[in-house]
């Protein structure tokens, strides 16, 4: 089975969700001189996929200069995953996210096919959408969520892949369980704005690296902040804190 441990401090990754891709690369231009750039990712999720495409990605990538993380959360049959994530690789991301609820044949399947297409890409499995609290997730799993991830972070480990995504409340929990599987926290907030929006599941950047969080999401605090940049620095100052803090 591969592993994949942490090896450097908690890694900031930007979600890209404004209105239209001029601001999108507005936002990925400030990334491109930044001396911490090799641990910023940008995200792409679906809205702007769908809007801006795979050259939407392309210029991104070049504004940037940053790595990219394609957030489609991929829920199928097997083959179908696998023929998507054949494509995705063909994107030229660095990870990508899969539902770890599509079930162990259809992580299996596209482990195999970015095995072959894109080996060096991180596939994270995503477990319970932050969105959910027990009330929501019981409707739809007919369990709790801390009881859902569990299961779907087994099932996930099981499958090979590279994370999970989850909320920094299991995160300490699945790395205690499943050494090999990196995390990947939603909503991320920084200590001074602790407004969680529609994500039930939120965490300040100091929980998140106490928890062990691999890579810790950040979107409306930095895309919506009057200055970006400082609140990119500020993130980054943060995450870099709270990992010294801890000795690590």
């Amino acid at each position: 089975m591969p592993s994949h441990p942490r090896v450097s401090a908690p890694q900031l990754v930007i979600a890209l969700d404004l209105p239209n891709l001029e601001e999108n690369l507005a936002l990925a231009r400030i990334i491109y001189d930044n001396p911490k750039r090799e641990n910023i990712w940008l995200k792409v999720g679906l809205r702007a996929f769908i809007r801006d495409g795979a050259k939407g990605i392309e210029k991104i990538k070049k504004t940037s200069g940053a790595k990219i993380f394609l957030d489609l959360k991929l829920y199928d049959i097997p083959n179908t995953m696998a023929d998507a994530a054949k494509e995705c690789a063909h994107l030229g991301i660095d990870m990508m996210t899969i539902h770890a609820s599509a079930g162990l044949e259809g992580m299996r399947a596209v482990m195999q096919s970015i095995a072959t297409n894109a080996p060096n890409m991180k596939v994270m499995a995503v477990s319970a959408l932050t969105s959910f609290d027990d009330e929501s997730f019981y409707a739809v799993y007919g369990k709790k969520v801390d009881s859902g991830v569990r299961d779907l972070s087994a099932l996930a480990s099981q499958a090979g892949v590279s994370g999970i995504v989850c909320s920094v409340l299991e995160s300490r929990a699945i790395k205690a369980t499943h050494s090999n599987l990196l995390t990947l926290t939603p909503g991320i907030r920084p200590q001074s704005q602790a407004k969680p929006d529609d994500q039930k599941r939120t965490a300040t950047i100091a929980q998140a690296v106490q928890a062990q969080a691999d890579f810790l999401v950040i979107g409306r605090p930095i895309y919506t902040a009057q200055d970006p940049q400082a609140a990119i620095e500020s993130a980054l100052m943060q995450i870099d804190s709270a990992y010294t803090a801890q000795g690590l």
